[in-house]
């Protein structure tokens, strides 16, 4: 071998060696001592090239290798890990081919680090194994997406709502072909905008078109909107439209959906309701009257009767019954301010110049001969003339009053209170015991409702509060109340200077 060859040899861009049958390294150039960090010296005739294989690959070597070789005399293309002086691990690929010299068998090995192969390797199979993991999410989702698809058409069915959406760049209206159902059609089928419009009752065409246009000018705007449809089928749907478009920072619409939902039953179930309701308002309005004239038959019959020389049980006995009628009487007066209130305009009143103080003075004497065993306080801030109605007034403190005695402490005396200001008058009702629940103040001037559930002996339907507000109301004031165990309850009616 001349030097240039031995240079080459030494120097070649791949590792070449040497060996015997059994793995002894007879000769190896220079490439390959530097690539694993041993002289020459070190490695020929003093270490076998089994040495340098990790665990995994000598037994490769021990079950492949020395077999193939045994075989086919030859290997080819064998990627193996090869150790290194530091430790450390480097993949080489390795051929091999056996020949026979000077009568024993040897090995003629090359072999090339592939340390970016194997880095790509590895990446492709860590890629390979996301890109699995990545497929098996993918179909569970496309299988999660049809359960939820199919969920979403049954919930749809059922709560019969039809989808809907606008076209950014024509803005024309796209609908589901389910909403031929809506329209009395048979089957499914495409539906234009002009076909669906067509089908608008026209007298909600307009507003109906208004109320889109805005929901198109920008996100401000959601379009809401209960129209009537005239199907083929001839049956008239009502139905509530809603929708809300997405804009981008210039308000350019991007994206616009919209549900359709068809609340014809809900319609005409509220209509049924509502005449129910009001029936049943006109019918306490009219027993409530009729009953006026029998019960002022009695209360006449029994002031008559007192006048009489009775014995005193049967006196006793008339004085429950004058009682018995006022309470039926106030009960009626209540039930009929109460269909005046629903069913018409509010309550009438009369507003005339008065002295207020005068006025609720003569109403709290009437009244403490109603509750002979309470104590009823009367404090007058300061004169207070004003305009109001003194029968409907009287009839606010009356209520209040009542409310005190029938919900208050039984051994606390009820205070009424008059103020005034340049802005107007207020009355106010004071009592100390049990306060009201917070969750009922909201409601508590609502018709049917009661301050307390604590058991009384005489109840009434729940109205007084109700009319105490509406009689506030029609002089253009306003009630309100506080209460707390500490300070009591109070009602203050507060009516605005004419």
């Amino acid at each position: 071998m001349t030097d240039a060859q031995d240079t080459f040899y030494q120097n070649a861009p791949c590792a070449l060696l040497v060996t015997s049958a059994t793995g002894l390294i007879l000769k190896a150039n220079q490439t390959f001592c530097n690539w694993l960090g041993y002289s020459a010296e070190e490695l020929v005739g003093q270490r076998r090239l089994q040495d340098f294989l990790t665990v995994g690959g000598r037994v490769f070597y021990q079950t492949h290798w020395i077999p193939l070789m045994e075989m086919q005399r030859s290997v080819a293309e064998v990627k193996l890990d090869l150790k290194t002086r530091d430790g450390k691990v480097l993949p080489m690929v390795l051929n091999a081919a056996r020949r026979l010299h000077q009568g024993q068998m040897i090995d003629d090995l090359s072999a090339f680090v592939v340390a970016q192969r194997h880095l790509f390797e590895q990446e492709l199979l860590i890629a390979k194994r996301q890109a699995e993991d990545a497929l098996q999410e993918h179909l569970l989702l496309q299988r999660e997406l049809s359960v939820a698809d199919a969920r979403l058409r049954v919930a749809q069915e059922s709560a019969q709502l039809y989808l809907w959406e606008v076209d950014p760049q024509s803005l024309e209206c796209l609908y589901d072909p389910r909403v031929a159902k809506l329209l009395g059609f048979d089957s499914v089928q495409p539906v234009t905008m002009a076909a669906y419009r067509s089908f608008i009752d026209p007298q909600d065409l307009a507003r109906e078109a208004l109320v889109f246009d805005d929901a198109l000018k920008s996100s401000g705007h959601e379009f809401r909107c209960v129209y009537r449809l005239n199907g083929v089928d001839g049956v008239q749907r009502t139905v509530l439209s809603t929708g809300r478009g997405v804009f981008d920072h210039n308000d350019q619409l991007l994206q616009f959906v919209g549900v359709l939902h068809d609340i014809t039953e809900v319609s005409r179930q509220r209509v049924l309701a509502e005449d129910r309701a009001l029936f049943a308002e006109q019918m306490i309005g009219i027993v409530s009257h009729d009953l006026r004239n029998p019960l002022q038959v009695v209360s006449m019959a029994a002031q008559y009767l007192q006048g009489l020389e009775v014995p005193a049980r049967q006196a006793t006995m008339l004085g429950h019954i004058r009682d018995a009628t006022q309470r039926a009487q106030k009960l009626i007066n209540d039930l009929l301010d109460f269909t005046q209130a629903r069913i018409g305009q509010g309550l009438t009143i009369r507003r005339v110049p008065m002295d207020l103080n005068r006025s609720v003075a003569q109403g709290i004497d009437a009244l403490r001969l109603l509750y002979p065993g309470r104590e009823i306080c009367f404090v007058a801030q300061a004169d207070t003339p004003g305009h109001a109605d003194p029968d409907r007034l009287n009839q606010l403190v009356g209520n209040l009053i009542s409310n005190a005695m029938a919900y208050g402490d039984e051994r606390s005396p009820v205070t009424v209170t008059t103020s005034a200001d340049q802005y107007g008058f207020a009355v106010a009702v004071h009592n100390l015991g049990s306060p009201i629940p917070p969750a009922l103040l909201a409601s508590i001037f609502l018709p049917m409702t009661r301050g307390t559930e604590v058991n009384r002996e005489v109840r009434s339907v729940g109205l007084g509060l109700f009319i105490v507000s509406e009689i506030a109301k029609a002089h253009g004031g306003s009630v309100v109340v506080k209460s707390s165990a500490e300070g009591g309850t109070t009602f203050t009616a507060h009516f605005p200077a004419c």
